[in-house]
């Protein structure tokens, strides 16, 4: 049996990103990580597979060549059992390793809608964050020309589209009014789901699914609410994740009300000298400071970050707030992103909000070639004027924008310090000094709170 310092469990974002950072900065420190498949996926290109990549799984893979290169080490096989009092895992083959300190990284997996009748006939299908069942399944569908998928969010509206533009007739089965409602506000979920409706997908709002039907234990066609029956060879099923905490529970780690590993702001459990990152790994809301749903790519190597600095010691404070959720996308050529709190959010913690948008061209002037049209929203506090979210639409540069403003929320910017916020432009890369979508913006809200307080 061999002993490392740090072993961890699941090679994803998360567990990649904390086994490097420990490797960086603590180069003397072995570390372990022990990964299910050879081959991993970059989550958020998943639905890129299906078309735009050419339905080349190949080319979104993410390896773990940067940690070996660390002088890492990787053993392709899966943790069975913890004995965190011997400090040992065991796996599928029955080998054993020890451990000083151990990380959780054991990722999310899809909901399973058992609620659904026929939800486990053959070719019923999930968007699994694994390489070879994502390329089992671009192998599957490659020839069927009727698809449905239930669930429009950001997974299943981004394959959906990336269906229909290969040729595939889609229909997209949504519960709620609008796509996107769970990150989004009320007015861009509706910008969204229009720009969506834009494209070859049949999108179905406020729709119910009532059955899965098939003939031969295989799918035939879903029904909805209504009666009405969709031809379907195949149905894709997206409406989220869960964590996939089943060992860390075995292991005896305390979990929240969604499964979630229960972490402290450094990421550590309730059993000394094991802590937990990524999708499996409890998230705090940053206006609540209570446990938040979300799963992301983005937020999971932010914490692993933290994680793989502070393992041996507070080195780094964390001095988050809490999980913003900062979410982007790009649908029929419109990019839209958000962070952060919005009407929606808000109203469900009775937090007050004020509001203001501005639109203009992302170049200067807008008469130039490739020039399109940005929009900014923001969302302050009426009380002293703090950024506590926005929401922006428009071409790519949205990408980066919403990272601006994600800033501006974790360091609790003011709308009064974003007039005076000193910026660079160029014609051809941003909108003009004079219209500035984010700094207008904010002076739109100070507008309104004078107005409020006259």
């Amino acid at each position: 049996m061999k002993k490392y310092d740090v072993v961890i469990i699941g090679g994803g974002p998360a567990g990649i990103v904390t086994g490097m950072t420990i490797k960086k900065q603590f180069k003397e420190k072995s570390v372990l990580i022990i990964k299910e498949e050879a081959d991993g996926l970059v989550p958020c290109g998943i639905p890129y597979i299906f078309n735009l990549l050419g339905k080349d799984a190949d080319k979104n893979k993410m390896g773990h060549k940067p940690f070996i290169d660390l002088g890492g080490e990787v053993i392709i096989s899966t943790a069975v059992k913890v004995d965190k009092t011997n400090k040992l895992v065991t796996v599928k083959t029955g080998e054993q390793f020890g451990y000083d300190k151990l990380v959780f990284a054991t990722g999310s997996i899809p909901q399973i809608p058992d609620f659904i009748q026929g939800h486990n006939l053959q070719n019923v299908f999930y968007i699994k964050k694994s390489y070879s069942y994502i390329k089992e399944l671009t192998l599957e569908i490659s020839d069927l020309r009727n698809i449905v998928i239930i669930g429009g969010g950001f997974i299943g509206a981004e394959v959906a589209e990336q269906l229909a533009a290969a040729n595939v007739n889609v229909s997209l089965i949504e519960s709620e009014p609008t796509c996107f409602s769970k990150a989004f506000s009320p007015e861009l979920s509706r910008i969204a789901t229009d720009a969506l409706r834009k494209t070859k997908v049949n999108v179905l709002t406020s729709t119910v699914v009532k059955e899965i039907a098939g003939f031969n234990n295989k799918v035939s066609h879903v029904i909805i609410s209504d009666g009405t029956k969709i031809e379907a060879e195949a149905v894709i099923l997206s409406i989220g994740y869960i964590s996939n905490s089943q060992l860390a529970k075995e292991t005896g780690l305390a979990l929240n009300k969604y499964d979630d590993i229960h972490v402290d702001n450094y990421g550590r459990t309730t059993i000394k000298d094991i802590s937990a990152v990524g999708d499996c790994a409890q998230t705090f809301g940053f206006l609540t400071g209570r446990s938040d749903i979300i799963k992301l790519a983005s937020t999971a190597t932010a914490e692993a970050r933290i994680l793989g600095h502070n393992i041996f010691g507070i080195r780094i404070k964390k001095s988050s707030a809490g999980t913003l959720g900062v979410f982007s996308t790009e649908i029929n050529g419109l990019a839209m992103a958000a962070a952060g709190a919005n009407e929606r959010s808000a109203a469900d913690v009775n937090i007050d909000l004020i509001s203001a948008k501005f639109s203009a061209p992302d170049r200067h002037p807008g008469t130039l070639s490739g020039s399109s049209d940005l929009t900014v929203k923001l969302y302050a506090s009426p009380a002293d004027g703090s950024i506590l979210g926005g929401e922006t639409w428009g071409g790519k540069s949205v990408g980066e924008i919403i990272n601006i403003i994600s800033m501006a929320i974790q360091k609790s910017i003011t709308v009064y310090e974003l007039v005076s916020f000193q910026i660079g432009t160029h014609p051809l890369l941003t909108s003009s000094p004079v219209n500035n979508p984010i700094i207008r913006a904010a002076e739109e809200i100070i507008y309104k709170v004078l107005q409020i307080q006259k």
